[in-house]
């Protein structure tokens, strides 16, 4: 039987968010099967002047995706992906890594309403942050937790529209415990060279480290993002967030602004330049305190096939913390990613 071109876009839309490239396994009697995976290493020196330079680990996934055909107009989807990790603690490495299943989930994909799936998922918020550094750009608005287990998402995309919303219940199924919930989505919009959007995300309960204190915290916040096109070879994107931690257990409280601007020069079919700055302004309350940042880096990008890239990337970023200057130091990155 044909494959629908919904059944051929839900690999693409629904896969891993670093398994973009895609294998296709089975194609018949209205079933496809798509597998795809990544693999990324970079050789790293961050901005923390105590660190040196190592090989690690950035990027390793492999995905299983199908579609089943009900209808013309509607699929029956279902999904999984595995996270390959490899944690590093001082100078000891574990070096058979650690294999997590991050996604399985089932759903239903139509022509008409999009997509809705149930099951462990990456969450929207994972999407967000459309700057063009791979490593030292000053981290944008920080949502927290990206996966969840429990998760309950909508996805839409006309080709000119696109949204998604989804809940990721609550993780504790005590009636008298709380814990944590997500509620996140997208509305977006693109028109010829602008692509516009804004991503929302409220959490409760969720377990972040502020300035060296592991806290439990609500956090609320926003991210909106825009790209042009300029032409052919050039391209910006800007991008502006806010997001608000509240203790759980005290009146502490951070509350940040993020701003990113970068631009990107493709010079030939496989060699294209980008440089960026970002800024992050946080206003502590409490026994969090006032905390700014900004970095400013480039790198250089080489394809050397359709789904494999090397690239190098260097950064320079200045810090202050309860108005006195952190320490930093020049930061670079070489890495290459292979994806299937």
């Amino acid at each position: 039987m044909k494959k629908t071109i919904l059944a051929m876009a839900v690999p693409a839309l629904l896969a891993a968010g670093a398994a973009n490239a895609s294998v296709n396994l089975y194609d018949a009697d209205g079933v496809s099967v798509d597998l795809s995976g990544a693999a990324e290493i970079q050789y790293y020196k961050g901005y923390s002047p105590s660190d040196d330079s190592y090989l690690r680990i950035d990027d390793a996934d492999l995905s299983l995706t199908t579609a089943i055909e009900v209808s013309d107009s509607l699929d029956a989807v279902a999904g999984m992906a595995f996270k390959y990790e490899n944690h590093f603690s001082g100078d000891i490495a574990n070096t058979t890594g650690d294999v997590q299943n991050d996604e399985l989930w089932v759903g239903f994909a139509s022509s008409e309403f999009g997509t809705v799936t149930f099951g462990r998922q990456i969450l929207i918020i994972d999407d967000a942050g459309n700057q063009k550094d791979y490593e030292l750009g000053t981290e944008q608005t920080n949502f927290v937790q990206y996966e969840g287990a429990q998760v309950i998402k909508w996805r839409y995309d006309n080709g000119t529209f696109y949204a998604g919303a989804e809940i990721d219940l609550d993780s504790n199924k005590s009636d008298t415990v709380d814990g944590t919930q997500i509620v996140d989505g997208v509305i977006g919009a693109r028109f010829d060279s602008l692509d516009g959007r804004v991503y929302f995300y409220d959490g409760e309960n969720l377990s972040e480290t502020i300035q060296g204190s592991a806290l439990t915290v609500d956090a609320t916040g926003f991210n909106f993002e825009l790209d042009y096109a300029i032409n052919d070879a050039f391209d910006i994107a800007v991008a502006y967030g806010q997001i608000e931690y509240k203790d759980t257990s005290s009146t502490s409280q951070f509350d940040i602004d993020v701003f990113g601007i970068s631009g990107g020069y493709q010079a030939t079919e496989t060699t294209s330049f980008a440089v960026g700055y970002d800024w992050i302004d946080g206003d502590g309350k409490g026994t969090i305190a006032n905390a700014e940042s900004s970095s400013l880096y480039a790198n250089v990008t080489y394809k050397v096939a359709a789904n494999a890239k090397v690239y190098a990337e260097v950064g320079v970023a200045d810090a202050e913390l309860a108005g006195a200057d952190v320490d930093t130091d020049t930061g670079y990155v070489l890495g290459m990613e292979v994806k299937f």
